[in-house]
């Protein structure tokens, strides 16, 4: 008898141990992420933004105290451990940047200088990455994919500018594509039976080259002033981001 007992005891043990973590056994999650935020670092696709920086680079013609950048991003999570989750995502990216020209002959005499014009473009492309999502479970005393995270992505960004944002036309031959790692920390919270709601703060760095930050502009001719406030517009979208989003547990 003490033996049948020791049988059904170590068949339960190991039956809860396989249990499948997660709320209600769920591990795989979706979200649909808005990721609005504040144009403090970059323009939106509006061309407008949310401080005069005083610049003379042609960026802040228009400011908008309610001007938003928006990064909508589908992601698909899936939970390999008791608070651990590995996720794929796929975003768009829009925003604003300014390209220069020169009107008027050039003469060839160094002091005939022609007038120099600056216009506002778009930034459009895409990015595909992968994240790892570390849960608090011990200090929200909550089961995963509801309480306190933090998460370690790596994105691969795809973009072009273009004359506005309805235009098709690439302005760049080739496409720029640039890496960029972030660090992201928030909360989920279950609003309703398997619906969460996703609210955090996230920093990146995008690897793109830093001439806007080492060289002058007057040392850029006009092809190197359009592809380098493309880099400092890349930079600056994903410095500071909002993530806002809903998420579904399906299974």
């Amino acid at each position: 008898m003490k033996f049948c007992y020791v049988i059904l005891l170590s068949f339960c043990v190991f039956v809860a141990d396989a249990q499948v973590p997660g709320f209600l056994g769920k591990r795989f999650t979706l979200f649909v992420d808005a990721n609005p935020t504040p144009a403090l670092f970059v323009q939106n696709i509006n061309n407008t933004v949310i401080v005069d920086t005083d610049s003379e680079d042609g960026r802040t013609d228009n400011v908008n105290r309610f001007a938003f950048n928006v990064r909508p991003q589908v992601t698909a999570e899936y939970l390999i451990h008791r608070n651990v989750a590995l996720g794929f995502s796929y975003g768009r990216l829009m925003m604003g940047t300014v390209h220069s020209y020169y009107t008027g002959p050039d003469t060839g005499d160094e002091y005939d200088y022609r007038q120099y014009e600056v216009d506002k473009d778009v930034i459009k492309g895409q990015q595909a990455g992968i994240h790892i999502k570390l849960y608090h479970f011990g200090s929200s005393s909550s089961l995963p994919p509801i309480g306190y995270y933090q998460t370690f992505s790596l994105y691969i960004t795809q973009s072009n500018t273009y004359d506005d944002k309805k235009s098709k036309v690439k302005q760049f031959k080739n496409d720029f594509v640039y890496p960029v790692a972030s660090f992201s920390i928030g909360r989920q919270t279950m609003i309703a039976k398997n619906l969460l709601l996703k609210t955090g703060v996230e920093f990146g760095w995008a690897f793109v080259p830093m001439n806007f930050l080492t060289e002058s502009t007057d040392e850029w001719n006009v092809q190197e002033y359009a592809g380098y406030n493309a880099h400092q517009s890349l930079f600056g979208y994903y410095m500071f981001n909002l993530n806002v989003g809903l998420g579904y547990t399906l299974f």
